[in-house]
């Protein structure tokens, strides 16, 4: 099945905002997701929450601006920002090299995008504590922060996520397309918002 970038991402985010909820995990007793949210780590969530929220969300342009033109072999070839005053700032990205690419959607967690930032973040512990992983699918910490590293569908569709906060800031799910997920993650390495 062929998906398209923006299909990819906007797939990636809804997996991420939905697998925290009860009804995925049904079979699975309530009391461990509970222990997710009594851990230092759940903590530090709330408390970066509470400081994002005390901040103006970045604009379209500046936005824009905070995307290099080449990172780490691969050339952006698109990028788009947009602002609303609900849930805030996000932008989209999409980086190629040759047949690989890697699209990102980046959602400021400044002011009203803090509860996307802390629901994300909360749902890295929550899949942490209650999931067996494995090496396709591996929550660990990156850049100060768990994220979830995913190339649990490279050999069916070649397609390999990661999804994580950058700089206590944004979050980003980044959808690697015929692009392993050590590439992925080395486009990422060089990226700084």
């Amino acid at each position: 099945m062929k998906i398209t970038y923006l299909g990819t991402g906007f797939l990636a985010m809804a997996l991420v905002l939905t697998v925290g909820s009860n009804s995925v995990f049904g079979k699975r007793p309530t009391i461990q997701i509970e222990k997710a949210y009594e851990n230092p780590d759940s903590l530090k969530v709330e408390k970066l929450a509470k400081d994002l929220k005390k901040i103006k969300p970045i604009t379209v342009n500046e936005f824009k601006a905070k995307f290099k033109k080449e990172v780490a072999g691969f050339k952006l070839t698109e990028v788009d920002a947009f602002e609303d005053k609900d849930t805030g700032s996000f932008a989209t990205a999409n980086y190629k090299k040759g047949d690989q690419n890697v699209y990102l959607m980046v959602a400021d967690g400044a002011g009203p995008g803090a509860d996307q930032v802390k629901s994300s973040l909360l749902n890295y512990l929550e899949i942490k504590a209650i999931e067996e992983l494995g090496d396709k699918l591996t929550i660990k910490s990156y850049k100060g922060w768990q994220a979830l590293f995913d190339s649990s569908m490279y050999e069916s569709d070649e397609m390999a996520n990661i999804q994580y906060l950058e700089g206590n800031r944004y979050s980003i799910v980044a959808s690697g397309n015929k692009t392993p997920l050590e590439e992925v993650k080395a486009l990422l390495d060089n990226i700084s918002l």
